[in-house]
């Protein structure tokens, strides 16, 4: 199942929640030249997930949901422009378990 939050998408697959980049944020954003993903472990929702800096905004991301991270995509902060691609399979941002499916439920 997928939810769409303004900047982010959410897709729950299994135990896990694979997070990433809107189309609607991509626009915002511009191109992306800069990323830094929150770290490995424990995450609240409303705490930082992402900071980029683009073309059009140097902008914030918080965590949609509240869990455990548990990979981020580091080819993203080795090519942050993979955050601009509409493949998911590339502008994904992290994967957390540990969420509480109320809180996903809720989107």
């Amino acid at each position: 199942m997928k939810k769409m939050t303004d900047q982010l998408w959410v897709l729950q697959e299994a135990d896990q929640y694979i997070i990433g980049m809107t189309p609607c944020l991509q626009e915002e954003a511009g191109d992306v030249s800069y990323v830094n993903i929150a770290n490995i472990g424990e995450i609240e929702a409303d705490d930082t997930l992402l900071n980029l800096e683009a073309s059009k905004a140097a902008i914030e991301v918080p965590s949609p949901l509240s869990g455990k991270i548990v990979k981020i995509n580091e080819a993203a902060i080795d090519n942050p422009a993979l955050l601009n691609s509409e493949d998911a399979n590339e502008n994904w941002i992290a994967v957390l378990t540990d969420v509480d499916a109320s809180e996903f439920e809720a989107l």
